[in-house]
């Protein structure tokens, strides 16, 4: 299901998700984002890429608000590309959309020099 890997040298995490999250994967989920959010060396920019992502329902939303609270308070920023298909509805209809850095393509959320 999630797959981790180091981006660049300017401070950036990548994190790829892959299929269904739901309430009997996010709570691990919200457990790892914490780990390497506390165990990452300086970062500024963390990416969730989420583009293989079938489906995910409110807990997996409840991970990524957690992870987006443990990172301001570090002064990084939380950057999330969006699942594809039916999956990315759920961001506007519950107003993450406004909260939450969208992009449509992991390229746009890794490109430097745009605020989160």
């Amino acid at each position: 299901m999630t797959t981790f890997e180091d981006v660049g040298a300017g401070g950036f995490r990548v994190v790829t998700l892959r299929g269904e999250i739901d309430a009997f994967s996010a709570p691990s989920l919200r457990l790892e984002f914490e780990r390497l959010i506390a165990e990452s060396p300086p970062i500024s920019i963390f990416v969730v890429d989420l583009a293989g992502v079938t489906f995910l329902d409110s807990s997996a939303l409840g991970a990524l608000v957690g992870a987006l609270r443990l990172l301001r308070a570090r002064g990084a920023t939380l950057r999330v590309v969006e699942p594809q298909g039916a999956a990315k509805r759920i961001f506007p209809q519950t107003g993450l959309d406004a909260v939450l850095a969208l992009y449509p393509t992991r390229e746009l959320a890794l490109k430097s020099g745009e605020s989160g």
